[in-house]
């Protein structure tokens, strides 16, 4: 039993750790709005799929999970709002994947083109103080 309670002092040190990490690579990448967005969708769709389908909790959040991962190999839902819930969940999985997706990468180039024009202008001044100094 004491070992369990140092994993999961080890667990929770984990969490805040990298928890920390990703609010500020958020933060710094303009992820949030994406984030919020993602979780919005998860959480409205779970409440549709809970109250359309009649589901219990658990199944809901199996059903959500499974549409907006595009895991599941059939549309899940029995009625037509369930249906349709599942529709918009693979839809909205695929855009908010691939706005994070651009995101990101966007956030990648930015930073090596930054960096690489800080490169060149370091040389440009370089260069124009050798030329400077050879005119003397």
């Amino acid at each position: 039993m004491p070992i369990f309670f140092i994993h999961v002092i080890v667990y929770v040190y984990f969490i805040l750790v990298y928890f920390t990490k990703f609010r500020k690579y958020t933060e710094t990448n303009g992820l949030g709005i994406t984030i919020i967005l993602l979780f919005a969708i998860v959480f409205f769709s779970f409440l549709v799929t809970l109250f359309a389908e009649g589901a219990d909790p658990l199944n809901a959040a199996v059903m959500v999970s499974n549409a907006f991962t595009s895991n599941g190999y059939a549309v899940l839902g029995d009625s037509g709002m369930g249906k349709l819930t599942s529709m918009i969940l693979v839809w909205g999985g695929y855009v908010i994947s691939g706005v994070g997706t651009a995101t990101l990468t966007a956030a990648i180039l930015l930073r090596h083109n930054q960096k690489r024009e800080k490169e060149l202008n370091e040389r440009l001044d370089e260069l124009e103080s050798l030329i400077k100094n050879s005119k003397e």
